[in-house]
Formats: C-alpha cells, sequence, structure tokens
C-alpha cells in the first residue's frame, strides 16, 4: 500500500486537484476548464496527426522499422491509419461535445470562443508549443524513432477520449439534476487522475501494450 504514496503519485494528484480548487476557492469558471481540456485533446490530436505522417515519411521503407514484429495488429495500417485516425479521434470528439452540450444547454461554440479572450489564449498557445517542442524531441532524440511507424504510435492520445467519455456519461447524471457543469469537472478530474496515478505505476512500456492490445480489438470490431 505504501508504494501508492509516494512522492510523484502527491503530486500528480495536487496537481490535479488545482482545476478543482479554482473553481470552489478562486471564481474559476467550471466550463471553461472543460472546454480547455478539450481544446487541449484538438491540439494533440492535431499535433498526433503530424507524427504519424513524418513517422511513415521517414520510416516505411526503412528496415529497422519494417523488421519489428506487427503480427498482432489487424485492419488498417501504415498510411491509412492518417485519415482513420481523423476521422474516428475527430468523431469521439464530436460526439461527445454534442451529448455534453445536449445535457449541459451551453452554447459550446461561445465557450470555446472565450478559451481566445483574455489570458487563456497564452495558455493554449503555451500548449500547442509545449506538444510540438515534445514532438520535435521525440522524432530527433528518441532512440528507438527509427523503429517506429505509425502503427506504433496510434492509439497514444486515446486515454484523453477515455477521461472525456466517462466525464459525459457520468457528469451527465449531475447535470440532469442540478443543470450545472460542476458534476462534469469532477467526473473530469477524477477520471484524469486515475489515469495519471496508473499510467505512473503500471509503468510506460506496459500501459502503451495495453493500448496496442485494445487498439488491435477495435480495428477487428
Amino acid at each position: 500500500m505504501n508504494k501508492y504514496f509516494t512522492s510523484k503519485n502527491l503530486a500528480l494528484l495536487l496537481i490535479n486537484l488545482v482545476p478543482l480548487y479554482g473553481v470552489l476557492f478562486l471564481g474559476w469558471q467550471a466550463m471553461i476548464i472543460i472546454v480547455f481540456y478539450v481544446a487541449e485533446t484538438l491540439i494533440v490530436g492535431t499535433i498526433h496527426v503530424f507524427k504519424m505522417a513524418v513517422l511513415y515519411i521517414m520510416n516505411h521503407n526503412n528496415p529497422k522499422a519494417l523488421a519489428v514484429d506487427r503480427s498482432a495488429n489487424s485492419g488498417v495500417s501504415g498510411l491509412g491509419l492518417i485519415p482513420f485516425f481523423i476521422f474516428h479521434f475527430g468523431f469521439f470528439v464530436f460526439i461527445q461535445m454534442m451529448v455534453f452540450g445536449g445535457f449541459t444547454d451551453k452554447n459550446l461554440i461561445q465557450s470555446f470562443g472565450l478559451l481566445f479572450t483574455g489570458n487563456y489564449k497564452y495558455a493554449l498557445a503555451v500548449i500547442f508549443i509545449t506538444k510540438l517542442t515534445m514532438l520535435i524531441s521525440e522524432l530527433f532524440w528518441d532512440p528507438e524513432v527509427e523503429t517506429k511507424l505509425p502503427d506504433d504510435v496510434f492509439f497514444k492520445p486515446y486515454p484523453r477520449i477515455f477521461v472525456q467519455q466517462f466525464m459525459v456519461i457520468l457528469g451527465g447524471g449531475f447535470a440532469m439534476f442540478s443543470k450545472s457543469v460542476m458534476g462534469y469537472l469532477v467526473v473530469l478530474v477524477l477520471c484524469k487522475t486515475i489515469l495519471d496515478l496508473a499510467i505512473s505505476n503500471i509503468g510506460k512500456e506496459r500501459f502503451e501494450k495495453m493500448l496496442v492490445q485494445n487498439k488491435s480489438k477495435s480495428l477487428k470490431e
């Protein structure tokens, strides 16, 4: 049990509780925090499209990448994964936001528009630059980059979709009775915290293996 009470886990817990603290005690808007998370998901998805495209261009004829055993994969692969990801990932986000808007009766376009005003736009710019910097570092300094194809990284952004899915479904129950988005924020914080702690504790390699297995099952269906 003590392995869960580490400084790393406590730091993750505190970081994830910041938005909830801000809404309860600092006057932050819960709706803005929720759409900010969704906007970050869209940024992550957009950057990921570029990542898959670059990996394909770099490695689709690379013997090191072709030598990797991908026999467990089935269905769409290679270059075809890029348009498939755009449709599949974008479809999930679109449906989730439509359901979210239906439960809350909020003007989502207006809410997203607020992200480009005040200090919010600078925060979005920082996120975009940070994700872009991470992409560049992975492509130029990852020692295993020569062995990777779009198949190997396809599922990496999907944990965010899982978090949003739980937020929409579970938070909808709160919204039906309270007509408030606070329930959504609580579920979002809870699910994101659990996901971050899971990734931290089970190990990156094992977690990515689980994602690949889920991706294979999804493509078969």
